[in-house]
């Protein structure tokens, strides 16, 4: 019988709707053979689900996934196998996490400023302690019921070209793969199918990346042929992953691309000869 895995799942403490609980409970339930679970910028989701694990459950990594910016617009890298204690990538994290907490604040004061009495508390809340994001925010206009829907907070407020949108301070592609090795982590390109970032990929490796995300929920088979290709044509490691949100209209359910246990395998082998 075939094995699977997948490396790629939020929880509330980004931009997932469900508990470390909640995500533990659909994992143990799903007939994966290994899993990570890469929150944005922050490793409490991961640490969190690690008091959980017990025996028998899927075998677990650590994983985070970094905010990277560009001039035409963000990227993601998924960092995998770091030591989770590094100091250096524990601080970067939590500076990552100050500055949203500050953005946040901003949008609500924008917000505010045009008569939609939103308690930043409210936002606070729905962060769950972690690195507020948009969605934290659209989630507690939805919840104060100044929206109807969740996705009307981006379209009316904090879309990229809202009135009430501030941007967001996010690693270089440097310092993100930096940080990743610094602690002994590898770094793979995450859903380049999304964003469109495969043009990168020669300067991302200049940097050092170690892998290219291949399956993905948006992912054409066309595409997983083409992100195979480039990983043996540049001697990158093969990763995937549903990109489990919780949200019944983004991306996949747990275990919903069947990537080869094989994949698992060699990125554990890899970071161990690092």
């Amino acid at each position: 019988m075939s094995k699977y895995v997948d490396l790629h799942m939020h929880t509330y403490f980004s931009d997932g709707t469900k508990s470390p609980e909640e995500l533990m409970a659909i994992v143990r339930d799903s007939n994966i053979a290994a899993f990570s679970v890469t929150d944005h910028d922050t490793l409490d989701g991961y640490k969190n689900i690690k008091k959980l694990i017990v025996d028998n459950d899927p075998e677990l990594i650590p994983g985070v996934e970094l905010s990277i910016s560009l001039d035409d617009g963000d990227m993601h890298i998924l960092a995998y196998c770091f030591d989770d204690d590094s100091p250096l990538l524990n601080d970067a994290l939590l500076g990552f996490q100050k500055n949203r907490e500050e953005r946040g604040k901003k949008m609500v004061n924008k917000l505010n400023s045009m008569n939609i009495d939103l308690d930043f508390q409210l936002v606070e809340k729905e962060s769950h302690g972690s690195a507020i994001g948009r969605p934290h925010v659209a989630k507690a206009l939805l919840k104060a019921k100044l929206t109807d829907y969740y996705e009307q907070a981006f379209e009316r407020y904090i879309g990229d070209n809202g009135p009430a949108y501030v941007p967001k301070k996010n690693f270089t592609p440097k310092q993100a793969i930096d940080l990743i090795h610094n602690a002994n982590g590898l770094a793979v390109l995450a859903h380049p199918g999304i964003t469109n970032k495969e043009r990168y990929l020669e300067m991302l490796i200049e940097f050092g990346l170690d892998g290219i995300e291949v399956y993905h929920s948006s992912h054409k088979q066309s595409d997983i042929d083409r992100y195979k290709h480039l990983a043996e044509r540049y001697r990158l490691i093969k990763t995937g992953g549903s990109d489990f949100h919780g949200h019944e209209d983004r991306y996949g359910t747990v275990g919903s691309q069947k990537v080869p246990y094989e994949y698992f395998e060699i990125l554990k082998q890899k970071a161990d000869n690092n």
